[in-house]
């Protein structure tokens, strides 16, 4: 492994091109980037965003691959246990990289170890959205309802640890009420779940479902952000709501295996700033509410480091949160 990865080190030292976008040796075939999630949720949008700017910018094909299941940890592992040549990435949340250490199951891999942070890319406001059947026009509606039936009321996510699971459980306990989590394969599995009718709510990323928060086959009650999102300025925050100290949000970053060359992520992050800066990328990001970061690989790492301390102190209500 050892030897491999010095020799990948030094090809890509001496092909390095001026631009710093591309060089010689990497990508020499096409890139696959895997999102542990189904697809419709909001790293897999950014992944699909991203991908044809980062094939023009790099030469190759980048290619999404959805491995769902596990909040994220399956697909996950699976990039952890690649080799490091930057054919294999990662686009997730911080599900499955700072939440999932601290539910008490076992992981194939050590994320603070085994992966090699690229750039954080964006942070999304968590958004309360129902059915429309659903008899609640406002947050208050929705919690009174709640109370007058303890264990009555279901929430979706995209599995167990996932931050908008964990949203809505800091939720309960916020708000004094019982709603009870019905968890799903993935952001995408759960928005049709609550769409179709078989749960009534769920919190999830603004990106992936505010079409249908604006098409009106959700309702959205409530933001999860300290103030309103730009892109829902009707739409209250919890704490406006009456729910005082509430707030929930996420990021999506993206993450090579660890022990790849720094020319390689140093050829990734050029790409990826450069792409993140197109006009057509930021009004479908600022669009949809997203802020976009693209933080240096030192930044993304510190922020990993800090939210896997932050999300330890929370671990007893991560391991009884199933």
């Amino acid at each position: 492994m050892s030897t491999r990865r010095a020799v990948v080190g030094g090809l890509l030292s001496a092909a390095l091109l001026p631009t710093g976008v591309t060089h010689a040796a990497y990508p020499s075939r096409p890139v696959r980037i895997v999102v542990p999630f189904l697809p419709g949720g909001g790293a897999d949008l950014i992944a699909r965003l991203l991908s044809p700017h980062l094939q023009a910018l790099l030469g190759q094909p980048f290619v999404v691959e959805n491995r769902a299941g596990a909040a994220g940890r399956i697909g996950t592992g699976v990039v952890a246990k690649s080799e490091p040549d930057g054919h294999t990435l990662l686009m997730t949340t911080e599900s499955s990289l700072v939440i999932a250490p601290h539910i008490g199951v076992a992981m194939s891999y050590d994320p603070l170890k085994d992966l090699a942070p690229i750039s954080l890319l964006t942070r999304n406001t968590i958004v309360l959205v129902v059915h429309p059947s659903v008899p609640a026009s406002t947050l208050a509606d929705y919690i009174a309802l709640a109370r007058a039936k303890p264990g009555g009321l279901f929430f979706a996510s995209s599995g167990v640890g996932g931050p908008n699971h964990l949203a809505g459980e800091i939720f309960n306990r916020t708000a004094g009420v019982e709603i009870v989590h019905v968890p799903f394969p993935g952001t995408g599995g759960a928005i049709q779940a609550v769409i179709g009718n078989q749960v009534g709510a769920m919190w999830g990323f603004i990106a992936g479902l505010i079409p249908h928060i604006r098409s009106g086959a959700l309702k959205a009650l409530a933001v999860g952000g300290r103030a309103r999102s730009p892109a829902l300025p009707d739409v209250p925050t919890v704490a406006e709501a009456g729910v005082v100290g509430y707030e929930a949000t996420s990021w999506i970053g993206l993450l090579a295996p660890a022990g790849t060359a720094q020319p390689i992520i140093d050829a990734l992050w050029d790409a990826l700033a450069r792409a993140m800066q197109d006009a057509s990328v930021r009004e479908v990001l600022l669009r949809d509410g997203s802020d976009i970061v693209t933080s240096k690989p030192e930044e993304f790492r510190a922020v990993i480091e800090n939210d896997h301390a932050k999300y330890g102190k929370l671990a007893d209500l991560l391991k009884s949160a199933k």
